[in-house]
């Protein structure tokens, strides 16, 4: 048996932060002074004397010189100054002790750090058990990959089947990842990574057959982009992966993708909000595929087989619900003025981006502007070009400046102008359009 006369040892003076008191000075005793301790449960302050309370982990003490002990107290609110207003809880439970210095929930904490978005730091994992339990899930949300730091990320999500670090993530972006011959990882990490991903990039190579297969299991899927990968995708392997992807908003086909069979039994996500056209799609595809009215954003960016008659096709569909409309280059079977019809097609666009190789200056003129019972909503133009000789004389600033001045733009804000059309930016005509256009309140920039 243990000394039971032997002092207790307490601990070293320090300051503790209290939350609503701000610091304190908290005094102890260490067991080098042979010092008593009054073990009595409840001791009254002693009448018409000052005493000093000394706050430690174990409780709250005051020293009294007649017996030369230390005397533990309860403190009783009576709301007189110069008493104390803290009452003393478990002092002999260092675990209640530290729940009772604990002002913040858990769940404010939980809060405050998702707040931080990528200020997660990794040492946020050492501070405590239920740190890590809250900083872990933020830490796997949107890993930063690369090419250094890959092959360490796919050994801790796959390899790791108890800790199931994949069930946190939730946007994965492989654009960055450089390498070949690695279709299991992608496909692995997909059927990881199925249950909470919502983003997915594909990566550039390492996208085939198997990685479409383990793609089923994203059934959370929001945001789809296999607009990098340049290994040969079959479009039906690809309708018959996302059939059932019911949250899907956003989906970029890939750029090498060829047959097109199976598109007719084919039923596009019912929340289909931006669509990205590229590869090997045919005239038949584009002409006799039921669009969902729920697009509101539409891409054409290498499309080799598409011409205008396919093009004008898709708008008369859902033309009237396109917000944004992009056409992007090379797109071969598209002629000089191919897009010259496309305000009459879409008339709520807020914004637009054409190529001089396939658009002439009659797309601003009024047959194609034609008025309308509300103010054309378009926005933004950008004009690009592909720097082929001839085009810099196929639109005229003056083309802008016209439509302008008969109000057939009249919410334009913003123009921009590839720097390959040739514009003198110096010149009167640049500066005739600038000066009315500023009278509108827009600004002409200048596309490098």
């Amino acid at each position: 048996m243990g000394n039971k006369l032997r002092p207790k040892k307490v601990k070293a003076p320090y300051r503790k932060y209290v939350a609503g008191e701000g610091l304190s000075h908290t005094w102890g005793f260490t067991s080098t002074v042979p010092v008593a301790v009054d073990e009595s449960p409840e001791e009254e302050l002693p009448k018409g004397k000052d005493v000093e309370i000394f706050d430690t982990p174990q409780g709250q003490y005051y020293y009294r010189e007649s017996t030369e002990s230390i005397v533990h107290i309860k403190a009783r609110q009576n709301g007189s100054q110069g008493s104390l207003n803290r009452v003393s809880k478990t002092s002999d439970n260092h675990e209640g002790a530290d729940w009772d210095q604990m002002r913040l929930p858990w769940e404010i904490q939980r809060l405050v750090l998702s707040f931080s978005g990528e200020e997660i730091k990794p040492s946020y994992l050492l501070v405590c058990k239920c740190w890590y339990l809250m900083c872990l899930p933020l830490i796997y949300k949107h890993p930063a990959l690369s090419s250094r730091n890959f092959n360490s990320f796919v050994d801790t999500v796959i390899s790791n089947r108890k800790k199931k670090f994949g069930e946190y993530v939730v946007e994965m972006d492989l654009s960055t990842i450089m390498q070949s011959g690695k279709n299991s990882f992608v496909s692995k990490l997909l059927r990881r990574c199925s249950p909470s991903l919502e983003r997915f990039t594909a990566p550039q190579t390492s996208f085939g057959y198997a990685p479409l297969i383990s793609l089923k299991s994203c059934h959370e899927l929001k945001y789809l982009d296999l607009g990098l990968v340049s290994e040969t995708v079959k479009l039906k392997e690809l309708f018959a992966a996302i059939k059932n992807f019911t949250h899907l908003t956003h989906l970029a086909f890939p750029r090498s993708s060829i047959n097109c069979d199976g598109f007719r039994e084919f039923q596009w996500p019912k929340n289909l909000q931006y669509l990205k056209l590229s590869g090997g799609i045919t005239n038949e595809f584009v002409r006799e595929t039921q669009w969902p009215r729920s697009i509101t954003t539409l891409e054409f960016s290498y499309c080799p087989q598409v011409d205008e008659h396919a093009v004008y096709r898709v708008l008369s569909q859902i033309g009237d619900n396109l917000q944004h409309l992009y056409f992007h280059y090379p797109m071969p079977s598209l002629h000089e003025n191919a897009l010259d019809y496309v305000f009459r097609y879409s008339s709520h666009l807020i914004s637009i981006q054409l190529m001089v190789d396939y658009c002439s200056r009659w797309v601003f003129s009024e047959h194609m502007l034609a008025p309308l019972v509300y103010p054309r909503p378009l926005r933004t133009i950008y004009l690009q070009c592909s720097g082929s000789l001839g085009l810099s004389s196929k639109i005229h600033p003056d083309d802008f400046t016209i439509a302008i001045m008969e109000s057939r733009l009249p919410c334009l804000k913003n123009i921009s102008v590839s720097s390959k059309l040739g514009w003198d930016m110096n010149g009167d005509d640049v500066s005739d359009l600038v000066s009315v256009f500023e009278d509108q309140g827009g600004s002409v920039y200048l596309n490098y």
